[in-house]
């Protein structure tokens, strides 16, 4: 009796079938795979790290003041990670304790009757008789900023010496010590990867001058090897004392700082520039030889502007970014969402001043002076416009590689051949800040000072789609 058709028809279907399953289990089996451009943020491939020191042999000291430790300490503890608290130290001019955190008073060996008698510590006698009578030391600060630094000064240089060997003792033989101010916003992750291309075992002095020209660049940040530490306070015959022989002449703390490196380890400062300089998010010059440059160290940064880098970094570590934060970040963030397509009143965005002459353009009919710096890349020079704030906005438009113009009510010096002028023009492009009009004298008038200032945004961000950071 031969076989019914139909199961005959149905053998081969089934075998179909289960060769489908099969090979699609076998197919779904497979890795998935994805080009870089499509792969989902929660897959991105996490980089091995990059070579860097340890965190516990990084010690980072802040030195501050009884004037101001209970304004600018407590935001920069709050916005320290918490592993990194074993390595902070707290150096200043009095003993103080802000919350669960002592402040060491580095002046405090010192013999009572030298301190008396030492007319450069008279901040200091000053502020023991605040702490013993309880009165608010911001009573002490001067009024005016030039006295005020005046007054640091003169104590800083006898703190300077004393606030390395306190940190030795308390901290010793780690690879690397980082000096800091409390309004300084340090990227501990780029720091600790850039200094792992230098042997600790080795003397090394990173600081920027305040004289390195151009001017301003440096801030106020250093960094000292091991070897170097253990070179002033274990190899060095000379005791604490011997080393302040050296205070003798200076003007400031760093000035001593920078001759005993000198004198005693053959030390010269090795630049850190761009990457630790005196810029805060406001004032940073972005543009040609800073835009793609990793940033560590940003000084005079307010507590607002802290908080928003913090967020900045948490937020590139949820993404698992892993590429050194750039000044192009800091862009980004600051900058980009700003409107600064809109002429600004009682602005300055400092496209004049001796600390940014670097990116100060030229005019028509001034003739360079090799001595100096001046526009990055400029070919010929800028039409003036001094006449009013519209022919400056003008003079700016017609230079192409003018990203921002300020306009003066009276001339104010550019640090360049461009002498003092109304008009101001710069190659780079920097956010500033709001500035009151002011009564000067001039010429022995009474004048009011102010400022307007405008920038060509879609110029810069034209300029910035062509720069490659990771070329």
């Amino acid at each position: 009796m031969s076989p019914r058709p139909s199961r005959i028809r149905l053998v081969p279907r089934l075998v179909l079938l289960a060769a489908c399953v099969y090979a699609f289990f076998w197919v779904s089996g497979f890795p998935r795979t994805y080009d870089d451009d499509e792969l989902p943020p929660s897959e991105v491939e996490t980089q091995a790290p990059a070579p860097h020191i340890e965190s516990e042999k990084l010690v980072v000291t802040v030195k501050t003041s009884a004037v101001d430790a209970f304004a600018k300490i407590p935001p920069l503890l709050l916005l320290t990670n918490g592993k990194y608290h074993d390595n902070l130290l707290l150096l200043g001019d009095l003993h103080l304790d802000v919350g669960a955190f002592h402040v060491h008073d580095v002046l405090d060996r010192y013999d009572a009757k030298y301190v008396s008698s030492t007319p450069d510590l008279e901040r200091y006698r000053r502020l023991t008789h605040y702490a013993r009578n309880s009165l608010d030391f911001g009573r002490l600060r001067e009024t005016d900023p030039a006295k005020e630094k005046a007054a640091k000064d003169k104590m800083e240089k006898y703190m300077m010496l004393r606030m390395l060997q306190r940190t030795w003792e308390q901290r010793p033989d780690r690879k690397w010590y980082v000096f800091v101010e409390p309004d300084t916003y340090l990227f501990r992750s780029n720091i600790q990867v850039w200094l792992a291309y230098f042997d600790h075992e080795e003397p090394h002095f990173f600081y920027n001058p305040p004289e390195t020209d151009p001017y301003g660049i440096g801030g106020s940040t250093f960094i000292l090897s091991q070897k170097a530490m253990q070179g002033l306070f274990v190899e060095n015959d000379k005791d604490i004392s011997g080393l302040e022989a050296h205070i003798e002449g200076k003007s400031s703390g760093t000035e001593v700082l920078t001759g005993v490196m000198s004198n005693e380890l053959d030390l010269s400062p090795n630049g850190s520039w761009p990457g630790v300089s005196s810029f805060n998010p406001d004032t940073i010059p972005f543009g040609h030889g800073m835009w793609c440059e990793v940033v560590m160290a940003l000084h005079s940064v307010s507590a607002e502007s802290m908080s928003n880098l913090w967020r900045l970094e948490r937020e590139r570590n949820d993404k698992n970014i892993v590429d050194p934060l750039t000044f192009s970040d800091i862009w980004m963030k600051f900058l980009q969402p700003e409107n600064l397509n809109d002429v600004r009143d009682d602005w300055d965005n400092l496209s004049s001043g001796k600390e940014f002459s670097m990116w100060n353009i030229l005019f028509d009919g001034v003739d360079h002076d090799s001595r100096h710096h001046h526009h990055h890349g400029a070919q010929g020079r800028a039409p003036r416009g001094e006449d009013n704030w519209k022919a400056c906005q003008d003079a700016c438009n017609d230079y192409d590689q003018c990203m921002q113009w300020s306009y003066s009510s009276i001339p104010q010096p550019n640090a360049n051949e461009n002498g003092d002028t109304k008009c101001h023009l710069s190659s780079s492009l920097r956010f500033g800040a709001h500035a009151d009009p002011r009564e000067v004298t001039r010429d022995g008038t009474k004048v009011q000072k102010t400022w307007k200032s405008g920038w060509r945004k879609d110029r810069f961000e034209a300029w910035a789609k062509q720069q490659n950071c990771k070329a």
